[in-house]
């Protein structure tokens, strides 16, 4: 599955964000988008997912026009996770993983035995069957983070995309979150597109990165050609070395002592 995106210009309420964008998103790529506070990142991600109207350009899914896709054939090939989520406190987290379900189903349906098996791999693969039974208010942000991919995944999207992820979570569950995406794009061929500010978690685990800048394309590429001390410099002006270390896969990046 492939989403592209051509000459997008996106804006609210007049104001346009991204004046021109080009972007091509794939099934089985884990596709990170970074750049400063307002630079667009989000904006881009609500376009190609039909969130967001775009006043110019076209998005594609496999060659046909978005706006032409049905509801419930979108929502089987795109998984979309916003920053801001949240449920009824009195919701269960099977119940809520279920929701994942409706766009297989008529209005009238309940789940099927085929609905029931995917909510069990849905809360089995995101490491939080154990939490069935709780209430969401009775979970913690980590925990609630994972339901919530869950329920996204009970879509069995071809890509899944996720805004900000871990932003609010401690380091261990922003680990955690990290290596649940690897796992699902390594194990079940799920491609992944994620807006990150930490630019160190993108090192670790993308295949391909945009920076935004201003509403524009700075680069694209993979994690080493684009995580530079020139990019660093220029988009988001600190000074920052980029550090290969024996052992390691990939570098770690030493950003100059604040003083």
């Amino acid at each position: 599955m492939e989403v592209k995106g051509v000459k997008l210009e996106i804006g609210y309420g007049g104001r346009i964000v991204v004046p021109e964008f080009d972007i091509t998103l794939r099934r089985g790529e884990i596709t990170t988008i970074i750049g400063p506070n307002g630079s667009g990142k989000s904006t881009v991600m609500k376009a190609v997912t039909r969130l967001l109207k775009y006043t110019k350009g076209t998005v594609c899914l496999d060659g046909e026009d978005l706006k032409n896709v049905n509801a419930a054939v979108l929502a089987r090939c795109m998984g979309v996770l916003p920053q801001r989520h949240n449920a009824p406190p009195d919701f269960k987290v099977r119940d809520l993983v279920g929701y994942g379900r409706v766009p297989y189903q008529k209005w009238y349906q309940r789940n099927s035995r085929q609905d029931e098996e995917v909510v069990d791999w849905a809360l089995k693969v995101t490491g939080t069957w154990a939490l069935r039974d709780k209430f969401i208010n009775e979970c913690s942000g980590g925990e609630a983070q994972r339901v919530w991919i869950a329920t996204v995944l009970a879509q069995q999207p071809d890509i899944l995309f996720l805004d900000e992820p871990t932003t609010y979570l401690d380091i261990a569950h922003q680990q955690e979150t990290m290596r649940l995406v690897k796992k699902l794009n390594s194990e079940n061929g799920i491609g992944v597109v994620m807006v990150l500010h930490d630019l160190s978690q993108a090192l670790e685990v993308s295949d391909r990165i945009i920076v935004i800048k201003n509403g524009r394309k700075y680069s694209e590429g993979g994690p080493l050609e684009v995580i530079t001390p020139q990019m660093l410099r220029e988009v988001y002006n600190v000074e920052c070395d980029v550090l290969q270390i024996p052992g390691r896969s990939k570098p770690l990046l030493a950003f100059k002592e604040i003083v």
